[in-house]
This record gives C-alpha cells, structure tokens and sequence, in this order.
C-alpha cells in the first residue's frame, strides 16, 4: 500500500488577477504562503517519508512552507508541472475568452473538446501525469508521500484515478483550491481515493 497526500499550490498573484498560468511562473501572495503554512500544522503528525513537487517556483515554494522542519529533501519532478497552455500563459482569462470564446468555453466545459495545437491536451496531461504518479507509488511502496501539484494536473489525476473518460471532469463538483487536501491509497494495484479538495486548514490561517 502507498498513501500520497496531494496538494495544490498556494494562491499566487495571477490566481488573484485571473492569468491563466500553465507552465509560466507567479509567485505566492501573503495569503498563499499562509495557506501553505496551514497545511504544513494540519499535517505536523502525520508521518511523512518522502516530498515531490512540481518543478515550477510556486508549487516548490508551497512544499517547502508545508514541509517545515521535516528532514526531508524535495524531489522536483517536471512531469508534475501544470497543464502548457502555450499563447495562452500569461494572459488575462478575459482576453483568452475574448479570443477564443469556443476553445476558453472547451477547457473549462468540454475537455474532450479541449485541443490546441500549440498546447497540451487534458488527455496528454492525464498520460504524462498519471506516469509520474505511478511511479512515484512504486518506488514507495508502504510509504506515505506528499505530492504538490497544480489545479489542472490534479483535475486530470482524480479522473485517471476513477478510470474516468477526460470528459467526466467537467462534472466534478469544484475545482481544487488552492492547499486543498486529497488522499489516495494505492492497495492491490487499485487507487482508492480516500478525501478529495478539503480545505479544514484554512481555519488555522493566521490574519
């Protein structure tokens, strides 16, 4: 059996401007970095073996405020990083809708529909993220890992989890927030999630 905790990034600054990210950087905000400290007193007895990160600044700065005093090195992993978005890093979402009003309406509402030929699709994220994840469960085999991530990857992980066509992640009830918790187990070569997006730490940040 393997447990990973998964967790999504702190707010950054484009969360708070509505930029889509994909794979381009933004830093934590005050309130980022305090939902990532929340997490790291929400998990203070929970025993930790290992840490992976998306290799992006934001997700290795989240893990680091979450790991605290932990004796534990950091494993970046590229394959963790958010969905390419290719032209579309960076901008404002109301741009991207203005533009492309189909296409911005397929990404949030029609994954399946979702292809761009100068980005990544749900179903290239699903493949290269679930890789990663299935690897990281077998090279930690009765351990209990946290793993930081990103909202889409997490979006395209709980589908590939449930063995759910891509299109089935337009019906999930709410997009991951961000320091949301998710626990899934894997036992007898079956992923069985366990919590999924839970935000009780947020009680804990301090104003």
């Amino acid at each position: 059996m393997t447990r990973l905790y998964i967790t999504r990034h702190g707010q950054t600054f484009w969360n708070k401007e509505r930029r889509m990210q994909g794979q381009s950087n933004s830093d934590l905000t005050p309130l980022g970095e305090k939902q990532a400290v929340a997490l790291g007193k929400r998990m203070k007895d929970i025993e930790l073996d290992g840490i992976y990160s998306s290799s992006a600044p934001r997700a290795l700065q989240t893990a680091l405020l979450i790991r605290g005093n932990r004796p534990l090195d950091i494993i970046q992993e590229d394959d963790l990083r958010e969905m390419y978005l290719g032209s579309w890093q960076g901008r404002l979402t109301s741009e991207v809708e203005m533009e492309d009003p189909e296409m911005t309406d397929n990404f949030w509402h029609h994954p399946e529909k979702y292809i761009r030929d100068d980005a990544e699709s749900y179903l290239q994220l699903k493949e290269r993220a679930g890789k990663k994840i299935e690897e990281i469960a077998a090279g930690n085999k009765n351990k209990s890992i946290l793993v930081v991530t990103h909202g889409v990857v997490m979006k395209a992980l709980r589908s590939y989890f449930q063995n759910q066509p891509i299109s089935e992640i337009a019906n999930y009830p709410k997009s991951p927030m961000s320091t949301s918790l998710s626990i899934v187990e894997k036992r007898d070569g079956a992923w069985n999630i366990l919590q999924w997006n839970d935000t009780a730490h947020y009680e804990l940040i301090e104003e």
